[in-house]
Order: C-alpha cells, then structure tokens, then sequence
C-alpha cells in the first residue's frame, strides 16, 4: 500500500518514462527488416562472393570448405542435400564441376550456375572462380536479384557491388602488369586449377593435354608424359603449378622431379584459403607468380 501511494504522488510523465524503462530492451526496438536470403553454394569461395556483394540481406552457406574434398567427385550427404533443399537460392559453379547439386535446388529457388556467364566449352578448365570476367558478371546476377528481393536494401548491395568491381579492377591490373614481366612465360601445371588465370597473365602452359586427362582420370600418355619430363629435366619451364587437393602417384612424381631440377613449385588449390576473400587469394597467388618470375634466371 506504500508503494502505491508512493507512484500516486510521482508525476505522470516520470511513471510513463519508468514503465518504458521496465520494457525489455529487445521490445524497444522493432525492427522491420526482411530475414536475410539464404543461398548455398558448393564452394566456399562462391558463397565469399556472394556474401560480400549481398552484406547483411544474405546468409551463405558453403558445403565444402576443406582442401580434401574435391567437387568433381563428392557424394552429397543427406544433410547437404537438405541444406541445398531449404535454400532461397543456390550458386554454383557449373561447368561438370559441382553440377551434381543441380537436382537438389527446390522449385521455388532461385539457381544460379556460374558457366551460364562464362565462354566454357565441354573439355575446357572448369574453374571458373579463376576467371575474372565470369566472376564480375556472376556477381552482377546476384545484385540483381538481392536487390529484387531486397528493395529497401538496394543502395547497399549497389554500394558493395561497387566495391567487389572496384577489386576486380585492381586484379585486371595486377595481370596487366604481370603479362610484361616475361611475357609468354612458359610453365607446367600438375592440374588445371588456376589454369584460366595464368593464361590471363600472358603466361604459356606447356603440358595442357597431360595435366588435363590427370584431372579428368582419362590415362596419361606416355609422349606427353616424357615431354613433361623432358621440359623439367632442361628447365624448359619457368615454374610448376600443383593443385594440393590432387593425390596421384603421378602428379607427386613429376613433383619431386620439378624440385630435383631446382624448378620453383607454386601452390594453387581449390579451396578458398581460411581468412581470405576471392580477391585477396588472387591477388596473392598474382604477387607470388609475378615475384617467382622476376627472381629466377631466365632458363
């Protein structure tokens, strides 16, 4: 009965500002911002590149972020074929790289295959996150539709498309320059990942064909595969390309033959490296090329 008496001399103004105060803070703050899209992708580096373009109108889920497990070859669990299923949209690469997640998408998503913006051809390098032109267009199509989805968020998705372009642009940059270090410099590739990069910086892959049928499992031929040898053994490269996701008797042999010949040996994998955005793993990948060429002799 004090207390009562008490708030019935306290100002009416003050018991409204006291009843506000007693509201949780949560209940202050209505908030009528559209749920984030969900969209899933295979490979962790489709979903960094959506994620950056889209910001906070899209939660990405990636299926595969380990170096050990290869697109080409992966048996979806049922709980990736679940993730897939409860999607607004689905990225993928495309290009018989992960086109086995194409079944899984629900109707009502939206599905989005990176080769449907590339110049691919059957039996041409699948590994379209290496590709710049098809990486910009491909983030064009996600703006678009976050922007369609998420209306009230347009000017910020506009505003972080223009940011991912803007280091597409330094990328096209860095080729530029890398394209005059020793132009048509020639090299090897135990498989042809980062293959359409390197071809973007005027270098010169000499083992196509054999680095091809070891990625495809076709069998090697024994003519490329001495010429391969051959082209190591008398320096007739610049460098090695290897792929750590590739386990094969075969690749480790021509490696082991590359460091016996004192050829550098650069690592490019499949999987966007922990920590990294897209642009930060080409960019590094461009600098390491760029600073193997300019220290080593000419052979």
């Amino acid at each position: 009965m004090f207390v009562l008496r008490l708030l019935a001399h306290i100002p009416r103004f003050l018991r409204l500002t006291l009843s506000l105060l007693a509201i949780p803070a949560y209940a202050q703050q209505p908030s009528n911002a559209a749920p984030a899209l969900r969209l899933s992708c295979v490979e962790a580096v489709w979903c960094d590149i959506a994620q950056q373009v889209g910001g906070s109108t899209v939660q990405t889920y990636a299926l595969i972020h380990s170096e050990g497990l290869d697109p080409h070859h992966l048996q979806p669990s049922p709980l990736m074929a679940q993730q897939l299923a409860q999607s607004d949209a689905i990225l993928l690469n495309g290009a018989t790289y992960d086109d086995w997640a194409k079944p899984l998408h629900a109707a009502s998503s939206k599905l989005f295959i990176a080769a449907d913006y590339a110049d691919w051809h059957i039996g041409d390098d699948p590994h379209l996150f290496f590709d710049l032109p098809t990486v910009h267009k491909t983030a064009q199509r996600i703006a678009e539709w976050l922007s369609t989805n998420r209306p009230q968020a347009r000017a910020d998705i506009s505003q972080n498309l223009a940011r991912f372009e803007r280091d597409v642009a330094r990328l096209s940059t860095q080729l530029e320059r890398l394209r005059h270090v020793v132009p048509n410099a020639p090299f090897a590739m135990t498989e042809p990942a980062g293959e359409r990069l390197l071809y973007a910086a005027g270098l010169h892959m000499i083992d196509e064909g054999w680095a091809r049928a070891l990625m495809n499992e076709s069998g090697l031929s024994p003519r490329d595969t001495a010429q391969l040898e051959t082209a190591i053994q008398h320096k007739g490269i610049r460098f090695l390309v290897r792929n750590p996701a590739l386990e094969a008797p075969q690749a480790h042999a021509v490696e082991a033959l590359a460091q016996q010949a004192h050829i550098p040996i650069i690592t490019i994998g499949e999987s966007l490296p922990a920590g990294l955005h897209w642009q930060d793993w080409l960019g590094h990948i461009l600098t390491t090329i760029e600073t193997t060429l300019t220290q080593q002799a000419t052979p």
